[in-house]
Parts: structure tokens; sequence; C-alpha cells
């Protein structure tokens, strides 16, 4: 006797795919959101590093070429950058919020038809 699979309805096929979409676009802003949480580590670093010494010159990495720099200048820089990181950063959490709330929701929704369809399917 020949067991024939039933065809899964378009509807739900849509729904795994926006699943499957949803869930890429989770991963690809966590790879962003940890870029940036390691961007703002390293201004936050190199902030403290230069409130601990004393006045006079800094060097700023630019390249492969260590570059004196204006003490001043170069914290304006570092905490414009740091805000620039923060605020995405914001952005990027929001973002996550909002797709990880689009993932319960079609999990629910996927869970809700698969269960129907098991139900009706079995007899």
């Amino acid at each position: 006797m020949a067991v024939s699979t039933p065809e899964i309805p378009e509807s739900l096929r849509g729904d795994i795919r926006r699943y499957q979409d949803v869930t890429e676009k989770l991963r690809v802003i966590l790879l962003n959101k940890q870029q940036v949480q390691l961007q703002l580590s390293e201004v936050q670093s190199a902030l403290k590093e230069i409130e601990k010494t004393s006045e006079g010159s800094v060097y700023k990495l630019i390249g492969n070429v260590l570059v004196s720099k204006n003490r001043e200048e170069l914290v304006s820089e570092l905490n414009e950058k740091k805000e620039t990181l923060e605020v995405r950063l914001k952005s990027l959490e929001k973002q996550e919020s909002l797709l990880r709330k689009q993932l319960e929701e079609l999990e629910r929704k996927l869970s809700k038809k698969l269960s129907g369809s098991q139900v009706g399917g079995a007899g």
C-alpha cells in the first residue's frame, strides 16, 4: 500500500518562507549588533587609556602608521564615535526585538496550522 504525502498548502508554504526570511534577518541583525558592541568596547577602552595618560601627545593608528594627535581632538573624535555606535546599537536592539516578536507570532501561527493539519490528516 502506497503512502501518499499530502500537498503542503500554499498559505503554509508562505508562512514557512516568511519564518525563514525573518530568521535570516534576525541572524544578520545579531551579527551587526555583535560588531557594533565590539567597536563600542574598543572605543570605551581607548577613552579609558587616554584618561590614564598624562597631558601630552597621544597617537592614533591610521592604517599601519601611528600618527601623533591632539589629545582633545582625539577624545572628541572618540566620544562622537561612541555616541554614533550607541545610537546604532539601540536601533539594532529595536530591530532585534521586532524580529523576535514576528518570529514568535509566526511560530504560533505555524504551530496552529501544523497541529490542525495533523489532526485532520490522521484518518
